[in-house]
């Protein structure tokens, strides 16, 4: 199982950045996703005795902020598409509710598509620019595409081919444009994946990685540091809605790194919350599994978050096991009439968030109804998204494939 602070502990590079499978501790190359040994996850660890991480004020660009826990080589990779910065704010009336201390809301709704997707983009071409990657591959629920597709409006010199389930289809809210091409194909949100993938190897294109492109983890670690960083203190527990749960992988390595910076004063436990009809992960933590099991996965996902509905997180449920296992957290699931509280809750509040992101909310209202979280306890809730109108979607389907 790994951990984070016993990487940092016994792995922690003096100079330069260092490449290692989180499973093996392997090093490899930068244009690896996967542990050539094992297949294990590839992450990045920085030389923190060299790092200078920038105050909240310090530079308006997120990616020079925090350049020095980034895998941004070069200045002139750097490629930020204007998000981040997205308030924080603090919610007396949800701490009523809950009974705790404090709950905060970093509203990630305010970034450029509604999505903290939009700092995947910035982060990964970032790093792709650094590896000469120009035309590659993604396969998403929608989010991830919309953020990259609205790179390709900003950004010169990329072609991104976009594939998606049909049944997420209605969820490219994207113009056709002539960097993008769009490919639909019949099946899951799992499925698209693997047959994107096969046509990257087939066509010589650089497959993105989905989870296992460090640069999507990095990049959304950003809007953890950036609450952190908001925040009087450090909170007690962080919530996020989680599909493969790389967001909250990313906000759990950024609280390692921030905490042995001597910026957050202690380790928050950390939540991660999928909806009861679509909760394979939740289903193999309540049994105690260190694996997915036959009897977790959930063959054809429903529910109302169609954002997270990933029914075999197989490849991804062990590394958010083991995050909530290291801080003291844990994987609960956001029942259907709490959503529906949790999100017209929200929208009282001035806070314009999708299902999946009021899922987050909603579990945090079950772990108090079932008295899971003390009165001195200090909530930071992610909204990951909020619902985007539906035009423009794409037209120029290129192709249809079982």
């Amino acid at each position: 199982m790994f951990d984070y602070e016993k990487l940092y502990t016994n792995r922690m590079p003096a100079d330069q950045p260092v490449r290692i499978c989180l499973v093996c501790e392997t090093t490899t190359d930068d244009k690896t996703h996967r542990c050539p040994s094992c297949k294990g996850a590839i992450d990045v660890l920085y030389p923190l005795d060299r790092v200078d991480l920038g105050a909240l004020d310090s530079n308006p660009n997120p990616l020079r902020r925090y350049q020095g826990v980034l895998p941004i080589a070069e200045e002139d990779h750097i490629t930020w598409l204007g998000e981040g910065n997205t308030p924080c704010t603090n919610v007396p009336a949800l701490a009523r509710l809950l009974g705790v201390r404090s709950v905060y809301i970093k509203d990630e709704t305010r970034n450029p598509t509604r999505s903290t997707k939009d700092r995947i983009a910035s982060a990964t071409l970032s790093r792709f620019k650094g590896l000469g990657v120009r035309e590659f591959v993604v396969a998403s629920t929608g989010n991830s595409s919309m953020a990259y597709a609205n790179s390709m409006s900003l950004v010169r010199g990329f072609k991104l081919h976009v594939f998606v389930g049909e049944q997420f289809a209605y969820r490219l809210n994207y113009a056709d444009h002539p960097q993008i091409s769009t490919h639909a194909v019949a099946g899951t949100f799992v499925g698209a994946g693997a047959i994107a993938q096969k046509f990257a190897e087939d066509n010589g294109y650089f497959w993105e990685g989905g989870f296992f492109n460090y640069a999507r983890r990095e990049g959304l670690k950003m809007s953890y540091i950036e609450a952190y960083q908001q925040m009087p203190s450090a909170p007690t527990h962080v919530f996020q809605a989680i599909s493969s749960g790389m967001g909250l992988l990313g906000g759990y390595k950024g609280a390692v790194e921030m905490n042995r910076l001597g910026l957050l004063d202690s380790m928050p436990a950390f939540v991660g919350v999928q909806e009861d009809s679509c909760a394979p992960m939740v289903s193999a933590w309540n049994a105690g599994r260190t694996e997915i099991s036959e009897e977790d996965i959930v063959e054809n996902p429903e529910g109302l978050a169609h954002a997270i509905q990933r029914g075999d997180p197989t490849n991804t449920y062990p590394y958010l096991r083991a995050m909530a296992h290291n801080t003291g957290g844990s994987l609960v699931a956001a029942q259907t009439h709490d959503m529906h509280m949790a999100k017209g809750m929200l929208k009282s509040l001035g806070f314009d968030a999708c299902y999946a992101a009021a899922a987050c909310l909603a579990g945090a209202m079950g772990m108090a109804q079932k008295g899971s979280l003390e009165k001195d306890s200090d909530l930071l809730i992610i909204l990951t998204g909020a619902e985007r109108p539906m035009l423009p979607t794409a037209t120029n389907i290129l192709a249809v494939a079982s």
